[in-house]
């Protein structure tokens, strides 16, 4: 059998994800729990209370490397300071020059410099202007 290896790879990959999955269930089992005794809580003190009125609020995972804001001015000085245009890659690299960053931050300064790029984007502050082989390049509006 010659892709016993390919199948055994993939057999460990399922493992791996079957064990995330019962994990996150185990720690939503027992926010469901925490939320049930808010729930109560609120009940006691307030019988009428409309709890189905209650927007939940939006989780965001950040990041220590920037502050609120900081990679999203970063990235369009970045921008400014390469005339104009420039690509992902080239602003990731002028940001981490910047903040002296090391080179296993790299993906969460691209993540950042990507989801900022975009935001910029949909706020018509930027735009795309062609393509560097595969690479987008963006351009200031």
């Amino acid at each position: 059998m010659a892709e016993s290896h390919v199948v055994s790879g993939l057999v460990a990959k399922r493992s791996e994800l079957a064990g995330l999955v019962t994990h996150h269930q185990q720690a939503i089992a027992g926010i469901n729990g925490d939320l049930k005794h808010l729930d109560a809580a609120i009940k006691l003190f307030a019988p009428d209370f409309h709890l189905a009125g209650i927007k939940p609020t939006q989780h965001r995972e950040s990041n220590h490397l920037f502050r609120h804001g900081e990679c999203y001015r970063l990235t369009l000085d970045a921008l400014r300071e390469s005339g104009g245009t420039a690509t992902i890659p080239a602003i990731v690299d002028r940001i981490m020059a910047l903040k002296s960053l090391e080179p296993d931050q790299l993906a969460t300064v691209a993540d950042g410099v990507k989801k900022s790029m975009y935001r910029a984007e949909k706020s018509k502050l930027i735009r795309r202007s062609g393509l560097n082989g595969r690479v987008v390049v963006w351009s200031l509006v």
